[in-house]
Protein backbone atom coordinates (compact mmCIF):
# COMPACT_ATOMS: atom_id res chain seq x y z
CA UNK A 1 0.00 0.00 0.00
CA UNK A 2 1.10 3.27 -0.69
CA UNK A 3 0.65 5.80 2.28
CA UNK A 4 2.65 9.08 0.79
CA UNK A 5 -0.42 10.82 1.34
CA UNK A 6 -0.08 10.37 5.21
CA UNK A 7 2.41 13.15 5.46
CA UNK A 8 0.59 15.63 2.92
CA UNK A 9 -2.67 15.16 5.74
CA UNK A 10 -0.82 15.75 8.63
CA UNK A 11 0.85 18.76 7.05
CA UNK A 12 -2.36 20.39 6.34
CA UNK A 13 -4.04 19.32 9.29
CA UNK A 14 -1.09 20.95 11.22
CA UNK A 15 -1.74 24.65 9.02
CA UNK A 16 -5.57 24.09 9.39
CA UNK A 17 -5.65 24.33 13.57
CA UNK A 18 -2.92 26.16 13.55
CA UNK A 19 -5.01 29.03 11.79
CA UNK A 20 -6.39 31.06 14.40
CA UNK A 21 -10.23 31.37 12.62
CA UNK A 22 -10.26 27.33 12.72
CA UNK A 23 -9.24 27.06 16.44
CA UNK A 24 -11.39 29.55 17.63
CA UNK A 25 -14.40 28.65 16.10
CA UNK A 26 -13.43 24.48 17.16
CA UNK A 27 -12.87 25.61 20.44
CA UNK A 28 -16.21 27.68 20.74
CA UNK A 29 -18.17 24.33 18.84
CA UNK A 30 -16.57 22.35 21.64
CA UNK A 31 -18.01 25.03 24.24
CA UNK A 32 -20.85 24.65 23.25
CA UNK A 33 -21.52 21.18 22.46
CA UNK A 34 -20.79 20.19 25.91
CA UNK A 35 -22.55 22.83 27.16
CA UNK A 36 -25.63 21.11 25.44
CA UNK A 37 -25.19 17.86 26.73
CA UNK A 38 -24.72 19.29 30.68
CA UNK A 39 -27.69 21.34 30.35
CA UNK A 40 -29.46 18.72 29.24
CA UNK A 41 -28.15 16.29 31.47
CA UNK A 42 -28.61 18.70 34.74
CA UNK A 43 -32.36 19.22 33.44
CA UNK A 44 -33.39 15.68 32.43
CA UNK A 45 -35.38 15.09 35.68
CA UNK A 46 -37.32 17.62 36.20
CA UNK A 47 -38.55 17.35 32.51
CA UNK A 48 -42.16 16.19 31.84
CA UNK A 49 -42.92 12.95 30.19
CA UNK A 50 -43.44 14.50 26.39
CA UNK A 51 -42.25 18.26 25.45
CA UNK A 52 -42.97 20.43 22.66
CA UNK A 53 -40.59 20.39 20.37
CA UNK A 54 -41.89 19.97 16.83
CA UNK A 55 -43.02 23.65 16.53
CA UNK A 56 -43.62 23.82 12.56
CA UNK A 57 -46.56 20.89 12.89
CA UNK A 58 -50.12 22.49 13.91
CA UNK A 59 -50.29 23.37 17.59
CA UNK A 60 -51.34 20.60 19.50
CA UNK A 61 -50.77 17.27 20.28
CA UNK A 62 -48.46 16.98 17.27
CA UNK A 63 -45.66 19.43 18.81
CA UNK A 64 -45.31 16.82 21.59
CA UNK A 65 -41.78 14.51 21.67
CA UNK A 66 -40.54 12.05 24.23
CA UNK A 67 -38.32 13.84 26.22
CA UNK A 68 -35.58 11.43 25.41
CA UNK A 69 -35.81 13.48 21.48
CA UNK A 70 -33.82 16.73 23.09
CA UNK A 71 -31.11 14.72 22.71
CA UNK A 72 -31.03 14.67 19.20
CA UNK A 73 -30.14 18.69 19.38
CA UNK A 74 -26.59 17.79 20.76
CA UNK A 75 -26.27 14.67 19.28
CA UNK A 76 -26.80 16.62 15.73
CA UNK A 77 -24.54 19.31 16.77
CA UNK A 78 -21.71 17.03 17.72
CA UNK A 79 -22.43 15.11 13.95
CA UNK A 80 -22.35 17.92 11.85
CA UNK A 81 -19.20 19.04 13.36
CA UNK A 82 -17.26 16.21 13.27
CA UNK A 83 -18.35 15.67 9.83
CA UNK A 84 -17.58 19.45 8.77
CA UNK A 85 -14.28 20.05 10.76
CA UNK A 86 -13.18 16.57 8.90
CA UNK A 87 -14.34 17.55 5.31
CA UNK A 88 -12.42 21.07 6.44
CA UNK A 89 -9.19 19.53 6.69
CA UNK A 90 -9.38 17.31 4.08
CA UNK A 91 -10.02 20.64 1.71
CA UNK A 92 -8.38 22.91 3.31
CA UNK A 93 -5.13 22.90 0.78
CA UNK A 94 -7.70 23.26 -2.47
CA UNK A 95 -9.99 25.20 -0.71
CA UNK A 96 -9.56 27.21 2.14
CA UNK A 97 -12.43 29.69 1.78
CA UNK A 98 -14.57 26.76 1.98
CA UNK A 99 -12.96 24.73 4.43
CA UNK A 100 -13.59 27.61 6.78
CA UNK A 101 -17.25 28.22 5.66
CA UNK A 102 -17.64 24.91 6.99
CA UNK A 103 -16.02 25.63 10.14
CA UNK A 104 -18.20 28.58 10.45
CA UNK A 105 -21.09 26.58 9.83
CA UNK A 106 -20.62 24.11 12.85
CA UNK A 107 -20.31 26.78 15.18
CA UNK A 108 -23.49 28.73 13.46
CA UNK A 109 -25.31 25.19 14.20
CA UNK A 110 -24.05 24.86 17.38
CA UNK A 111 -25.74 28.46 18.70
CA UNK A 112 -28.72 27.62 17.41
CA UNK A 113 -28.93 23.91 18.66
CA UNK A 114 -28.03 25.65 22.12
CA UNK A 115 -30.47 28.21 22.06
CA UNK A 116 -33.11 26.11 20.79
CA UNK A 117 -32.66 23.31 23.52
CA UNK A 118 -32.54 26.15 26.34
CA UNK A 119 -35.90 27.48 25.01
CA UNK A 120 -37.33 24.53 25.06
CA UNK A 121 -36.15 23.70 28.08
CA UNK A 122 -37.57 26.69 29.54
CA UNK A 123 -40.90 26.36 27.92
CA UNK A 124 -41.08 22.69 29.39
CA UNK A 125 -40.17 23.44 32.91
Amino acid sequence: MNFSFVPVFLSAMGKFWQNRTSSIFLRWNIILITFQFAYLFFRYRSLPPEIPLFFSEPWGKAWLAPTTALFLLPFFSLLIGLGNHVIALTIYLKWPLLSRLLVVFSLVFSVFASLSLYQVIRLAI
